[in-house]
């Protein structure tokens, strides 16, 4: 049987047991501690890292549009009038150009990366083969003006209507149009003078060449919309004279002008009341 001395040692070792049992658990628990708030620093500072060198901005991607977002509550001001064209140009993507689309809108990371071509959005202007053929049709008619006598002065256009309404007033439009093709042949012929009012007017040898300036009807008729057709279709070319450089109505005509022509100079064709000659 133990003593009171040795119960009360016992009792004591026990208790130093346990003392150094819970100081053991203390240890273990104050290490963990530590270890977790180690790591939780850690997390925290990466992340505050991670979030500056993204600047704040997360980029979204779809198949048509690139969307960014920016943390910051700055306004952007948008220019307007000129300076809203100028920067619209500038920012429009050229033909041929890539954009590259971040696949993720919450990683940094490119995931899913899609590169897409930027179509032609409008068709390339490219006038040189219109322009081209502008300044060859304007030579063309150029050239056309210069061998065809069709511009003249108002005097030399109102002698012509004139003289065409005088002659062949009773005429449908293809013998009124005969009669202005006479007198231009005879502008162009080398045998005649080189302005519509001095071939009309022209009195060889005391001899009137159109009896309208003889009598003086070319002064006394009124010029009819018919009259003006045909000499505009003549102007532009139209032509059903076969060179003729002379126009004769028999019926009305003297003798002997009729006898020079039958003699000396050569019958093309005949047309309403007149007959059409030039030289043999």
């Amino acid at each position: 049987m133990k003593s009171k001395k040795d119960l009360r040692e016992d009792a004591i070792g026990q208790d130093d047991r346990k003392n150094e049992k819970v100081r053991g658990n203390s240890v273990r628990s104050f290490a963990v501690l530590t270890l977790f708030a180690v790591l939780a620093m850690v997390i925290s500072l990466g992340t505050k890292v991670f979030s500056e060198n993204s600047s704040g901005k997360v980029y979204a991607a779809s198949d048509t549009k690139v969307v960014s977002s920016d943390s910051s509550d700055e306004e952007v001001a948008v220019p307007t009038g000129i300076a809203g064209v100028v920067t619209g140009v500038s920012d429009t993507l050229s033909s041929g150009s890539t954009v590259t689309r971040i696949g993720s809108s919450c990683e940094q990371v490119i995931v899913g990366q899609r590169v897409k071509k930027v179509e032609k959005t409008a068709a390339d202007l490219n006038v040189s083969s219109s322009m081209e053929n502008k300044v060859n049709e304007l030579d063309a008619r150029s050239i056309t003006l210069a061998e065809n006598p069709t511009l003249m002065s108002d005097e030399d256009y109102d002698t012509l209507l004139r003289i065409v309404e005088a002659e062949a007033g009773s005429e449908d439009i293809k013998g009124r149009v005969l009669v202005a093709n006479v007198i231009m042949n005879r502008v162009k012929s080398e045998n005649f003078p080189d302005t519509v009012t001095e071939v009309v007017w022209d009195n060889s040898d005391g001899v009137p060449q159109f009896s309208p300036t003889y009598d003086g009807r070319i002064n006394e008729v009124t010029v009819s919309d018919e009259t003006r057709e045909a000499v505009k279709q003549a102007l532009k070319g139209t032509d059903y004279s076969e060179g003729a450089l002379f126009f004769i109505q028999k019926s009305a005509a003297e003798a002997h002008n009729v006898k020079w022509f039958e003699k000396d100079l050569k019958k093309l064709f005949k047309y309403g009341v007149h007959e059409f000659y030039t030289y043999k």
